[in-house]
């Protein structure tokens, strides 16, 4: 048996690698992440993801919305895992099977009432099978092409492409199920547990408005949810989505980084300072504006 020697050289540079490593990861999020893609830099470095979303979703918790958090497209669940914990009960809806027993794991980590519930497939019109394509640099963007509100141009460079090759993703056949039949049967669950004012997140790249319209037309009206969902489409008709919830007030805003707006109001900069916090602001969104990135309705 041939044995290798470490030099104290050797010892040197493990020590060294190690140190710098301790260093760099020290604020590090407690879950399992993977290395090199995307969406585990902010969590792995800053020991966070998405610093004004989970802040937001941490101060509506804390200012009565904390009966459940649903999120759509949960990934491998660092927004359930940062959040969760605020909630008395989360449902994650995750199709993606690479990231399904990831997100089992993290929650199982971070939950500490692990009060959670996993719908391992995807939404759309009608039960079945469809395609998921997952850039393999970037395991947070995986969509489904067929029927997305997106145009190829927008699904591609959203992740730095300059086409849809077939190369550039890992191509799954997942689970579908009808959206308006999957929201009835879980608001119904939600009700019944006598829970009333929660959370929705939606990240499905491309399939926003399709999830939002089939949530206003099964939302009962004993429900208050805030809503924070991604637009990269400049086409995106917000006053149609506003319009869906037929009676119910729908009230839009966005993020704005800045507390140093002297035309607001006192009682609007407590409002916003108790919802975020120090670091982030709400904006009013305006009727015909259109809004690329986190846009956020407030539906009572």
């Amino acid at each position: 048996m041939l044995l290798i020697k470490n030099t104290p050289y050797d010892s040197f540079k493990r020590r060294l690698s190690n140190s710098i490593y301790k260093r760099i990861t020290r604020k590090s999020l407690n879950i399992f992440l993977r290395g090199g893609d995307i969406i585990s830099r902010g969590p792995m470095i800053d020991g966070v993801y998405e610093g004004p979303l989970t802040k937001f979703i941490h101060n509506s918790a804390e200012n009565g919305l904390s009966d459940f958090l649903i999120d759509i497209g949960a990934n491998i669940g660092l927004t359930s895992c940062q959040n969760g914990n605020s909630f008395k009960k989360v449902y994650c809806i995750e199709p993606n099977p690479l990231c399904v027993n990831i997100l089992r794991t993290n929650l199982a980590i971070s939950l500490t009432k692990n009060d959670s519930e996993i719908f391992d497939f995807a939404l759309g019109d009608e039960d079945g099978e469809i395609d998921l394509y997952v850039p393999k640099h970037n395991w947070g963007g995986a969509f489904v092409k067929d029927g997305n509100d997106y145009s190829e141009d927008i699904l591609s460079k959203k992740d730095d492409f300059e086409g849809i090759n077939s190369d550039n993703y890992i191509i799954s056949t997942v689970k579908v199920k009808n959206s308006g039949v999957v929201f009835k049967d879980l608001f119904t669950t939600i009700i019944d547990k006598n829970l009333y004012k929660g959370v929705i997140k939606i990240d499905v790249e491309g399939f926003e408005r399709k999830i939002l319209l089939s949530i206003a037309n099964s939302l009962p009206s004993s429900l208050s949810v805030v809503i924070v969902f991604e637009n990269w489409d400049p086409g995106f008709d917000l006053n149609e989505i506003k319009n869906s919830f037929n009676t119910r007030t729908v009230d839009c805003f966005k993020f704005k980084n800045s507390l140093n707006d002297k035309s607001k109001s006192k009682l609007k900069k407590y409002f916003e300072k108790k919802l975020l916090g120090n670091n982030v602001t709400l904006e009013s969104i305006e009727s015909d504006e259109v809004v690329i990135g986190d846009i956020i309705l407030r539906v009572e």
